[in-house]
């Protein structure tokens, strides 16, 4: 194996390593619960608000539950101040929504076109929400919720 090669295959290997940890199974966790809780609030205001509507007040309401589960048990050595995790939560979680949006609307009329005829905006807005996990687990662990260095946590 050339230089190159084993550098390319350690940065690899460094960058896998942050998806086997216990901290990764506790925000695909939270993420699962706050994506739950996104799909069914999407469902729920859906009786009053319209499609694209309900699914940017349940994605900001799953948003602020994601938040505090994050920054109590997944993120919790972080040394930020929470004013600034909430900020950079907020701005990481901005920055996807219109991903999960457009995902959401797209895979409706796809879903449609298909032939599918029932429940096609709740199985769209169900592959949406999924779609940012990973950038986000790595934006989180290494902005929102910096705790050291590069991630580390801090020695007192």
């Amino acid at each position: 194996m050339s230089a190159p090669d084993r550098i390319i295959h350690r940065n690899r290997v460094a960058f896998l390593k942050h998806f086997f940890t216990s901290q990764f199974v506790g925000f695909l966790a939270v993420g699962g619960s706050a994506a739950l809780l996104n799909w069914s609030a999407r469902i729920l205001l859906g009786l009053w608000l319209g499609f694209s509507a309900a699914i940017m007040a349940a994605y900001a309401i799953s948003m602020a539950f994601a938040f505090c589960l994050n920054s109590l048990f997944v993120f919790r050595h972080s040394a930020r101040p929470r004013r600034k995790q909430a900020r950079d939560f907020i701005l990481i979680n901005l920055a996807f929504f219109p991903l999960v949006w457009a995902a959401s609307i797209g895979l409706d009329h796809a879903l449609r076109y298909l032939g599918m005829r029932h429940a096609t905006e709740a199985v769209a807005h169900a592959g949406a929400i999924g779609l940012p996990m990973m950038a986000t687990f790595l934006l989180y662990k290494f902005f929102a919720f910096k705790e050291g260095e590069y991630g580390r946590p801090t020695t007192l």
